[in-house]
């Protein structure tokens, strides 16, 4: 008898793993989501969009190739935030950015951006996409747009996510009430940092297994100084900071990370030197510090009586670390200030420093931090346009300042530059006080990522991850709460634990995932 040929068995693709596929946006989504939620039109020049309606979160979203050729990620992620920020603006909204930064999926590098939307009277969620697929349109209302949302709201947020494949630039929207936040998040989290986003190719996915050793400590160190800004403008943003404390150490305790925490002022004439507790010598705040959230709100506010000429990069650069910096951590460090960086932006001397003090550009301190391997972020103004070095004339930048219920800032978009070259994230500081839990839990995640020592291979599908310690399984928590997490940065993906699932010291660690092959 002829023997029976043993099936060929049938690769795991894009189009097979995928929950949502659409080949007229040419875009795939991964994950638990309701697929009765989406749908599909398409532009006047034929190009598919792929539309989010989801009637029980209040989300409503779009994701589309927009078939253009960019040269860079950052190319296209100026243009677009520009324009749609603009034409939000052009229909009344004052915008803030609460992230901004640069991750990875399984294709590229990925701009994943959230904005806060505050109108004077209640908006439909609907009309934020309405505006941006309008724009995209050529400013053409699409009347095929589905009307099943009806939840409005004065603040409203807006994720956008940008990626490169094939040549192509891709674009995910998702627009809900800040209401909603908490319930959109916990849905579309993936989604909006596009992680559970590709394009819509055969593209075949594999499985791997990772394993890792919990290090003998059982958890890992990183240092996060804060440069805080002490100008006479200060006050209003120096306390949104520390009415923070109970939250930023909530969620910083169940993150489980050795952590310490310093600062530093923005006034040269004393900021090399950090500032210390109540007791007068100690630097730094850990998690064996008695009263922290105390004594972090001594040490982030550290008045308003210091120097006009604010030059947060040169009281980074020789801030005196001794008895804070550890040399098996990884370093964060965080610009918090409502002006521009003085000394790149003006050609201003640092107060107090001798006069045959060369000035140094932006460039020479943006060599400088990039090479430092540490992880910037900024909580500033809304700036745009650098001024590279002192032989170019400062640009006349049309989103210099900023003012929202947080405060009034001008600048930033030299902080912000350094924050986006090291894979860190830059917010508004003139952003709703409400809203600073946003940042707060956008640092604590990457200081998580940071520390962890389980570093993932490949690029993870987030929904394909299993985590077990010793053999049982641990399951995902978004909410970072109890359980593992998933932290993308612009190096890689690190699997971070928290609460009760933190793995004791030495235990076996095994992450299996799925990812797509290149």
């Amino acid at each position: 008898p002829t023997p029976t040929p043993t099936p060929t068995p049938t690769p795991t693709t894009v189009q097979t793993e995928a929950t949502v596929s659409s080949t007229k946006a040419n875009i795939a989504i991964f994950g638990a989501v309701d697929k009765n939620f989406f749908t599909e039109t398409a532009l006047a020049s034929n190009t598919g969009v792929l539309l989010l309606d989801d009637t029980q979160a209040n989300a409503v979203g779009f994701a589309l190739d927009l078939k253009n050729n960019p040269k860079t990620l950052d190319e296209l992620t100026t243009k677009y935030l520009s324009d749609f920020t603009q034409l939000l603006k052009d229909n009344g909204a004052t915008v803030n950015v609460l992230v901004n930064k640069i991750s990875k999926n399984s294709q590229s590098d990925v701009a994943h951006i959230t904005l806060e939307l505050d109108f004077k009277t209640a908006q439909n969620v609907r009309k934020i996409r309405e505006l941006l697929i309008s724009h995209l349109n050529g400013n053409v209302a699409l009347t095929t747009l589905p009307a099943t949302v009806t939840d409005q709201n004065v603040k409203l947020r807006l994720n956008l996510a940008f990626w490169i494949a094939n040549q192509t630039g891709f674009l995910w929207a998702n627009s809900y009430s800040i209401n909603q936040a908490t319930v959109v998040n916990k849905l579309y989290g993936d989604l909006n940092i596009a992680t559970a986003l590709s394009s819509n190719v055969p593209i075949e996915i594999k499985t791997v297994s990772n394993e890792f050793t919990q290090n003998a400590t059982g958890s890992n160190a990183v240092d996060i100084l804060w440069s805080i800004d002490s100008s006479g403008s200060m006050g209003q943003e120096q306390s949104n900071l520390a009415n923070g404390a109970t939250q930023f150490f909530n969620t910083l305790n169940k993150a489980g990370i050795d952590y310490r925490l310093a600062a530093t002022t923005q006034d040269a004439r004393t900021c090399t030197t950090l500032r210390t507790l109540t007791d007068g010598t100690t630097n730094f705040i850990d998690k064996n510090t008695v009263n922290a959230e105390a004594e972090w709100k001594k040490l982030s506010t550290p008045g308003t009586s210091g120097s006009g000429t604010e030059t947060g990069f040169y009281c980074v650069r020789e801030a005196n670390l001794t008895g804070f910096d550890r040399t098996n951590a990884k370093n964060l460090v965080v610009f918090l200030s409502d002006e521009p960086e003085n000394e790149t932006v003006y050609g201003s001397r640092p107060s107090g420093a001798s006069t045959n003090y060369t000035i140094r550009s932006f460039n020479d301190y943006k060599d400088y931090f990039v090479k430092t391997g540490s992880t910037y972020f900024s909580i500033v103004g809304t700036g745009t346009l650098l001024r590279p070095d002192f032989t170019t004339t400062r640009p006349d930048d049309p989103n210099f300042s900023c003012n929202g219920q947080g405060g009034s800032a001008s600048g930033g978009a030299h902080f912000k530059e350094i924050s986006r070259l090291t894979g860190g994230s830059s917010a508004s500081i003139c952003t709703d006080a409400a809203s600073w839990s946003v940042v707060f839990d956008e640092i604590i995640k990457s200081a998580s990522g940071l520390a962890s020592s389980f570093t993932l291979t490949q690029t993870p599908i987030p929904s394909s991850v299993k985590v077990t310690v010793e053999g049982q399984n641990v399951a995902r928590d978004v909410s970072n709460q109890n359980g593992f997490d998933l932290i993308y940065s612009n190096t890689g993906t690190s699997v971070v634990f928290f609460g009760n699932a933190i793995p004791q010291a030495n235990q076996k660690v095994n992450v299996e995932y799925k990812y797509l092959a290149k």
